[in-house]
């Protein structure tokens, strides 16, 4: 498999692309994609500050819909909490009678603000996608910073 994300060139904020051999690497990876844009995720993963935790439980009728629900709950939630998410644990995306379910542990850290790098306001509709690139999945975001 390829590289996990990838940035590209944009205007004023921040765009994506990110990988996965199935809708869980997918989904996992636009998250790591958007925590980087934040933080410097690796040297959060090393800290021995204490380590934080929160569930994530979203639902959409489409995949799109899905990562949108998805990156903006993990913003959201990370943000009232104070901290810099910096890893995912346990993601799974499934079928459901009305689309798609996602579940998955997001675990990061207090009082890192010296990893910061961007303040990611909100992850735009504008451009967002998910579609199926031969055996593998591909997935498109913008945050607002």
């Amino acid at each position: 498999m390829r590289e996990k994300y990838r940035y590209l060139e944009h205007t004023a904020d921040v765009e994506f692309l990110a990988y996965g051999a199935s809708l869980d690497e997918l989904f996992g990876n636009a998250l790591l994609a958007m925590f980087d844009t934040s933080a410097d995720i690796r040297k959060l993963a090393r800290q021995r500050s204490r380590r934080m935790r929160f569930r994530l439980k979203e639902a959409s009728n489409d995949t799109a819909g899905l990562l949108w629900r998805t990156l903006q709950g993990a913003l959201s939630v990370a943000s009232a909490k104070g901290i810099f998410a910096y890893s995912v644990a346990g993601l799974k995306v499934r079928e459901t009678k009305k689309g798609y379910a996602l579940e998955a542990t997001i675990l990061g850290r207090k009082g890192a603000a010296e990893f910061a790098k961007l303040d990611v306001k909100g992850v735009s509709r504008y451009e967002l996608d998910v579609s199926r690139v031969g055996r593998h999945f591909e997935a498109r975001a913008v945050l607002d910073v």
